[in-house]
């Protein structure tokens, strides 16, 4: 995997969100920040939505950039999350845009009940509040209720929030629908897409691991129904985590991708802040052509 340690990392980010879900900027807006930042390859993954893939398409070929055009779903197996990346996939594609829909619509009526639950914990936020910080977004989810947290001066961040009130396993978090896995890979591949599995673990920003996905148990099952690659470079991935995946990636002969998971310029990652070799962007669509 020598040819993946190469310079010009910081020209490849491709995993990014707009307006569209819960992302700060708008496509446009996204597109225009990359290019001055010298991304040459962006990927616009917004969760259970492609509505912004269009709009940053149009505004690539205006800034002489590459947009992949993507999509973050989430899935559910037991009690486990994972979330699945999608590149080159069909926006127009019925089957996928069902799913979506219906995601959508999971997201929107859980984060409604969150509401009422922080309501009845002492922390009330207004609904309509929720919906005028998510604006546009056809995508309304838990970042849109941390905002309203954050704003009425309940939690001190983002991860304030998810980790004291609307997290997995805290006092007003919901569960709600969700693809399994192998029902995601299916969409993203019937659409014409590579499916890959994203970061698989989480660190702090100060280094300390937060989650990890049992990869023994989840790769040779999402290989099968035929996963194409693996979310290697992260935010805040220490160099050990970052070779221990690049193994996995070998042992089932998956693709290796990265990028920021940008938000917004008022989240920790930065876009384009992630180091992601060219090599990866270069095998990624090998791949796909």
């Amino acid at each position: 995997m020598d040819g993946f340690e190469t310079t010009n990392a910081t020209l490849v980010d491709l995993h990014t969100h707009t307006t569209a879900s819960d992302g700060s900027l708008t496509p446009d807006e996204l597109v225009a920040k990359a290019a001055s930042l010298g991304i040459r390859v962006l990927g616009i993954t917004d969760h259970d939505t492609t509505d912004g893939v269009a709009a940053a398409l149009a505004a690539a070929t205006r800034w002489q950039i590459t947009v992949v055009p993507g999509v973050e779903i989430s899935t559910l197996a037991g009690r486990e999350e994972l979330h699945l990346l999608g590149y080159f996939i069909d926006p127009e594609n019925a089957d996928l845009q069902e799913a979506l829909a219906r995601s959508r619509r999971a997201r929107r009526e859980r984060a409604k009940k969150m509401v009422d639950r922080l309501g009845k914990l002492g922390l009330p936020v207004a609904w309509e509040r929720v919906l005028a910080l998510a604006g546009d977004a056809s995508s309304i989810g838990r970042p849109h209720v941390a905002s309203a947290l954050l704003e009425a001066g309940y939690v001190g961040s983002w991860d304030e929030a998810f980790d004291l009130w609307i997290g997995r396993g805290c006092p007003a978090y919901v569960e709600r629908y969700k693809l399994s896995p192998e029902e995601a890979i299916e969409l993203v591949l019937r659409s014409g897409g590579l499916p890959v599995l994203a970061h698989p673990f989480t660190y702090s920003p100060h280094g300390e691991k937060r989650s990890s996905l049992d990869l023994q148990h989840w790769l040779p099952r999402l290989r099968r129904a035929g996963l194409a690659g693996i979310e290697v470079y992260y935010p805040n991935y220490p160099r050990r985590a970052i070779r221990r995946l690049l193994d996995w990636a070998v042992r089932f002969r998956l693709l290796p991708t990265g990028g920021s998971d940008f938000h917004g310029d008022g989240a920790h990652n930065g876009l384009g802040s992630v180091v992601v070799p060219w090599a990866v962007w270069q095998g990624l669509l090998q791949r796909h052509l």
